[in-house]
């Protein structure tokens, strides 16, 4: 993902009596808008940090699982520090979740790493692993660069099929089978600790590469009796597993989520709307596109 540097440009719905409605979270995905927020803004400093909620990788390899026989390539400029796992470490817990979780056999592939360092607005360095299978079929792992505590992990697949872009609204009440679906997962993978106590809908989203082959997703939040969340996804057009954010990540993506949002806070309270404008929006009862520069 890239954003626009410069003169950036940031739209707002102003509604009636000029409410700001900052809008996030209804067709997309969170994790996936806050990670494209904070690129090309980062200010580096050094990685070291003490986080509660950070644990040590997992030690345990998962049954059936043989050392695979891939590559490792570095990506990108940024490079880890002495305090960081190494390269080689990173992608074979990358080999083992992508085993643990989608039955992926790595051997011969080759894994491109990406080293994110901590920043003023991003305050844990991340290993990202992608793996590309086919044009159509990825695999990505993203993980702690110091205590190797799981992020995310993602299966990016594309059919070239009918698939609608829009919301499915019947989903919005009727999505039980999806629920049990993204609770037998916790379960199996655990990707929460502690015991499931609630399933909740998140999102909708769509997908489409550049050869125009498609996906939709649904997501769901996942909560434990530990206070452990996770966000699932899951097909729409086939009902396979896709993602998966963990606790850490979502913990993060919220606070930059909220940064943002007080942000836009911040610059709507220099809007000065005349009367003019607010007597037309309660009449129309129509939205009001602002344009704010940066």
């Amino acid at each position: 993902m890239s954003m626009a540097k410069g003169n950036e440009m940031r739209k707002m719905i102003l509604g009636s009596v000029a409410a700001i409605a900052v809008a996030t979270l209804a067709f997309g995905g969170v994790c996936q808008m806050v990670k494209a927020s904070e690129i090309g803004k980062k200010q580096v400093v050094p990685t070291s940090y003490s986080i509660p909620y950070a644990a040590m990788a997992s030690t345990n390899v998962p049954a059936g699982y043989v050392k695979k026989d891939y590559k490792v390539k570095m990506v990108g400029v940024d490079q880890p520090t002495i305090n960081d796992m190494k390269m080689e470490e990173a992608a074979e817990l990358a080999s083992q979740n992508l085993w643990r979780v989608f039955q992926i056999d790595l051997n011969g592939k080759t894994l491109e790493m990406t080293y994110s360092p901590v920043s003023t607005s991003h305050l844990r360095a991340i290993w990202e692993v992608n793996v590309t299978i086919t044009d159509t079929l990825s695999y990505e792992f993203a993980l702690d660069a110091v205590t190797g505590e799981k992020h995310s992990i993602a299966k990016r697949i594309y059919h070239k099929a009918n698939i609608p872009e829009g919301m499915d609204f019947n989903l919005l009440k009727n999505n039980q089978d999806y629920q049990e679906l993204a609770k037998a997962a916790a379960e199996k993978y655990q990707f929460v600790s502690g015991k499931v106590t609630s399933v909740e809908y998140a999102s909708q989203g769509y997908q489409e590469n550049k050869a125009g082959a498609k996906n939709s997703d649904i997501s769901f939040r996942v909560n434990s009796d530990k206070g452990d969340q996770a966000q699932i996804s899951f097909s729409r057009y086939n009902k396979e597993l896709l993602t998966v954010e963990y606790s850490s990540w979502l913990k993060e993506a919220e606070r930059v989520e909220q940064q943002i949002e007080q942000e836009l806070k911040d610059r709507a309270a220099n809007v000065t709307l005349t009367d003019e404008v607010v007597k037309k929006i309660q009449e129309n009862g129509v939205p009001l596109l602002l344009e704010m520069k940066k």
